[in-house]
């Protein structure tokens, strides 16, 4: 009998048979930022783990990678985009000052937005809307901008669902992941796994790949941000393991007691599950719109 797959949400649309082209050495928290890094540290932790994980996410997300490295040419799949994309990145503030944010629509169709007083980037996909505005969701399906054909934008926020306009103040630094050192990454994960386990009050032992560069370290670090947060908000979860591993495209399941997150650093913010996509897998929810 073929064993049953763990939940997974792909997010990204792709098509054909995925499969993880190498193996990758983990190593959990503890032991990847103790002494004798230098001496293998991970070569054999999760060895075999690893090569289980990679076979449960192919099971459940066929497509993934070879869509990526042979993609189709359907030049009309997509509708044109009706708004010109600005270079770079921008403030952005209703009129009253309550809603703050930064949009960086530099990366191509998707656009990034922060909100002042959120730590987290969110990744938005836009659809075409009547008078060829652009509607920009969350991987979840919540509209969060509006921006029409002249270019005024619309923000919608859980405090105000019909929407407040939003004006330009000013050009912004690009939002993408900052690279992180061994040291900083070090210090970066005490305090996720510190938060994590008071916020669902057992320990959650975090478990990342050996060796990777600072730019991908930038990215799992954000990612297992991203899980911290998650967790925080599935109340009474069982999870006590995250693994994260590297590869062409995000996505995260669920096996029992171990969350399983896969990131592509490539791809920077839009290369790993948003919190509200880990708290939905967590909680056995349907997830929206894929990306």
């Amino acid at each position: 009998m073929r064993p049953k797959s763990p939940e997974l949400v792909r997010l990204c649309r792709n098509t054909g048979a995925w499969r993880l082209q190498h193996r990758q050495n983990t190593a959990p928290f503890g032991v990847l930022f103790s002494p004798g890094m230098s001496q293998g540290i991970g070569q054999n932790f999760y060895g075999r783990g690893a090569a289980v994980i990679a076979a449960a996410l192919t099971l459940a997300a066929p497509g993934i990678a070879e869509a990526q490295q042979q993609p189709r040419q359907q030049p009309n799949a997509a509708p044109q985009r009706l708004v010109p994309v600005t270079a770079g990145a921008s403030r952005y503030a209703t009129p009253d000052g309550a809603v703050r944010f930064v949009l960086d629509r530099s990366g191509g169709r998707a656009a990034l937005v922060q909100f002042e007083g959120d730590p987290e980037v969110h990744v938005l996909r836009p659809t075409m809307g009547a008078g060829g505005d652009e509607i920009f969701q969350s991987e979840n399906g919540d509209v969060r901008l509006r921006v029409t054909s002249h270019g005024g934008i619309t923000v919608y926020t859980r405090t105000n669902r019909t929407g407040a306009a939003a004006s330009e103040e000013g050009r912004a630094a690009p939002l993408t992941p900052e690279e992180l050192a061994f040291a900083e990454m070090q210090s970066r994960f005490r305090g996720i796994q510190n938060r994590a386990r008071r916020s669902i009050g057992q320990p959650v032992l975090f478990t990342v790949p050996a060796q990777m560069s600072p730019m991908a370290a930038g990215v799992v670090t954000d990612a297992a941000e991203r899980a911290a947060e998650g967790l925080a908000e599935a109340p009474l979860t069982n999870v006590r393991r995250v693994i994260i591993v590297i590869g062409r495209a995000p996505a995260v399941a669920l096996r029992g007691d171990t969350l399983l997150i896969q990131v592509a650093p490539q791809l920077g913010y839009a290369g790993r599950p948003s919190s509200s996509a880990i708290r939905n897998v967590v909680m056995g929810q349907v997830q929206g719109p894929e990306q």
